[in-house]
């Protein structure tokens, strides 16, 4: 889904785009779109270390896929937030249903 919407943007921004542009030969909606991105995917990190979302959640807001999300998580720096307990339990469930 895709919508379009109006904002306003500080020259400092602009002048981000504008180099993006320049750099990687894209128009400038595409520029927008590409940090944005980056932006959605720096707050999604900065969520999970706090332990506001999990794992499915962080990978859901910044539309990749779970596997792609550890990636983006490691990348940054970030370590799991899944407590030993939760591990335990996830391990017995998996026991229980093979077997």
């Amino acid at each position: 889904m895709s919508s379009v919407k109006t904002v306003r943007l500080p020259k400092s921004l602009i002048k981000a785009i504008l180099h993006r542009v320049r750099i990687e030969k894209v128009d400038e909606s595409t520029a927008i779109r590409q940090l944005l991105a980056l932006g959605v995917e720096d707050y999604v990190v900065k969520l999970y270390r706090e332990g506001k979302v999990t794992l499915g959640e962080a990978s859901t807001l910044a539309s990749v896929s779970p596997r792609e999300m550890i990636d983006i998580l490691l990348a940054h720096g970030a370590k799991g937030n899944i407590r030993l307990d939760q591990q335990r339990k996830a391990i017995e469930f998996i026991n229980k249903r093979l077997g």
